[in-house]
């Protein structure tokens, strides 16, 4: 006759290799009785979950439930009795576990062997407890039925505290970094301000030094104009009557009107400069032909600088819509530039013609160039080429070049290769009319300087 078999219960859904390393589920099992305990470990011994054995925690009272509950709280079921040491002590320790341990996770399984001394109706609603089982009608199946369905709900009861526990941290980390955030807006805002504040003392400023160049300037064209006139008339004089006394003596009079020309030019420059800075430059734009100025500033370059080679290419009647004095002026630069810069001999070319929907003005030389470091700041106020020292110039005329340009809505640019020349486009609208309304340059006081002009009057270059 075969022995007994034994009894291993195990979930059908419970496929999970069993783990030596796991701990086994510890399972507290409250009982006055040694035939129960017995039973109970009996039952236990052979079952698993989750590939984890079974481990009975025994107690033999409330008490001592109690206490093992203090120091192991994590204990995730009890299996209480309700008659111990005293005939309700089961339903004390469940009050104790739930109100003065605060112990929510651990499910309570009630079994007890009287049931008409605690009534299930009366436990279930009174007190705290997971299920309630008969030791009669506790079988080994349903045992651990009610240990797993509780173990399953001890887990869930874990997880949600965990992930609780972990949002309640991660909320905390969160308003920390706000917090930090919101204090390092804070600062920004009120380095904002600081910033701001130095910004509006920097530009009041500026707006101050900039009146008082105003009046510098207009103290200087007043004061130094005067003297000036006596220099030069003094020197007119001179060279009359040393023209047939001391021919030698001639060329350094010379040096010193030129020196005067050079001068006063300088210090219109500087007032045209801070007039079109300050925007109190109005622009009178009407439509002209852009042909005839070209031909009147390269006539006066042909009497004051006749060392030099120069060209027109416009096609003709092409109009321009912009201011006529402006517009000279921009060319009067450009080309003075472009003589002070090439050498003797050479070629100056001033180019006109519709390009797309604007006018382009090109004037270019075979001079000396502009090295490439230069190129992207060629356009600034007071800046000079590397290569240009010793050449005389004040580093404002590229300036009002573009200023005015961009006064009219277009646009400048240079193309330049060291000892091969410069190239600087001008780019204006065209005339919007249907055809173009030639003017008398004259009439708009564009007629050719006087031919004893220096070159240096007309045009004051960056480079």
């Amino acid at each position: 006759m075969a022995g007994p078999r034994k009894l291993s219960l195990k979930p059908r859904g419970d496929r999970s290799a069993p783990a030596p390393s796991a701990p086994p589920w510890p399972i507290l099992i409250v009982d006055d009785d040694e035939q129960v305990l017995e039973m109970t470990r009996v039952i236990l011994r052979d079952l698993s979950y989750q590939g984890r054995p079974f481990k009975c925690v025994e107690a033999t009272s409330a008490a001592e439930a109690a206490a093992i509950l203090d120091l192991q709280p994590e204990i995730p079921v009890a299996l209480l009795d309700v008659v111990m040491e005293t005939p309700d002590a089961g339903l004390r320790l469940v009050r104790h576990i739930r109100e003065e341990q605060g112990n929510h996770r651990i499910r309570i399984i009630l079994r007890t062997g009287q049931p008409g001394d605690a009534p299930e109706r009366d436990v279930v609603l009174a007190y705290d407890i997971n299920d309630y089982k008969s030791k009669a009608e506790l079988t080994a199946q349903k045992m651990f039925t009610a240990l797993v369905g509780a173990l399953r709900a001890w887990s869930d009861i874990t997880t949600i505290e965990r992930l609780n526990a972990e949002l309640s941290a991660f909320n905390a980390s969160l308003e920390r970094k706000v917090e930090d955030r919101t204090a390092e807006l804070r600062e920004s805002n009120e380095a904002l301000a600081r910033s701001k504040t130095r910004a509006e003392t920097a530009l009041l400023r500026e707006t101050e030094a900039k009146g008082q160049l105003r009046q510098f300037l207009s103290m200087v064209s007043h004061e130094f104009r005067t003297p000036l006139a006596i220099i030069d008339s003094s020197a007119q004089m001179l060279r009359i009557r040393v023209e047939k006394s001391d021919p030698g003596g001639v060329a350094r009079l010379d040096t010193i009107r030129g020196g005067v020309q050079r001068l006063l030019g300088l210090i219109d420059t500087c007032l045209a400069d801070e007039q079109l800075d300050s925007g109190r430059i109005v622009l009178h734009e009407k439509s002209f032909d852009i042909g005839p100025m070209i031909e009147v500033t390269l006539s006066h370059y042909r009497v004051a600088a006749p060392t030099h080679r120069y060209r027109a290419e416009c096609a003709p009647g092409l109009a321009v819509w912009g201011d006529p004095g402006m517009v000279a002026l921009v060319i009067n630069n450009l080309v003075g530039n472009a003589v002070k810069y090439s050498p003797a001999g050479s070629d100056v070319t001033v180019a006109a013609a519709r390009d797309g929907g604007d006018v382009s003005i090109a004037v270019s030389d075979q001079g000396m160039g502009i090295p490439a470091d230069d190129l992207p700041n060629i356009f600034e106020r007071f800046h000079r080429a590397a290569n240009s020292k010793g050449i005389p110039g004040s580093g404002i005329g590229l300036h009002m070049v573009r200023q005015i340009v961009e006064m009219h809505g277009g646009s400048v640019a240079v193309e330049s290769r060291l000892r091969a020349g410069s190239r600087f486009t001008v780019r204006l609208r065209p005339s919007p009319g249907p055809g173009a309304e030639g003017i008398d340059p004259v009439q708009d006081g564009l007629s050719a300087p006087a031919p004893d002009d220096t070159v240096d009057d007309l045009g004051e270059g960056n480079r």
